[in-house]
């Protein structure tokens, strides 16, 4: 019998030794082990996030360890939370150059855009972001 199987937290009716806490009934099984309900350690989490109950009340309250009332603490974290403890986390991409010259600045002033069996020539102030549009065009990208 664990917690998942109790369907969240256990009655006195339906196992005999019961753990009291923070108005829960923990159930206990036949090994002794504490069978902590998802609903209790999400109630948990949000009194610790909150700040109205320390890591260290509820590890003494519910006799676990440190380690376990942080686990419970950052598995029910916001995403935005755990996003934010990420975001000092270096980020690495992979980078693929072609050693193909796409555009090539002629000396009679012209820009030459070559792309298969498609060869453009542009004038030197042709904008920027219309050479984006056709560099993307002719790979194919709309």
């Amino acid at each position: 019998m664990n917690s998942q199987t109790l369907g969240g937290l256990a009655s006195d009716q339906k196992i005999d030794n019961v753990f009291r806490v923070f108005g829960y009934s923990i159930p206990i099984g036949k090994d002794g082990r504490r069978m902590w309900p998802t609903k209790f350690k999400r109630e948990m989490a949000k009194q610790m996030m909150s700040g109205k109950l320390t890591v260290g009340d509820v590890q003494k309250t519910c006799r676990v360890s440190d380690k376990t009332a942080y686990r419970w603490k950052s598995d029910f974290q916001t995403p935005t939370k755990k996003a934010a403890k990420r975001k000092d986390r270096p980020a690495f991409v992979e980078v693929q150059v072609n050693e193909t010259k796409p555009v090539e600045p002629n000396s009679d002033g012209h820009i030459t855009l070559r792309r298969g069996a498609t060869e453009l020539m542009l004038p030197t102030d042709y904008p920027v972001k219309h050479l984006v549009h056709l560099i993307r065009a002719l790979d194919g990208e709309t």
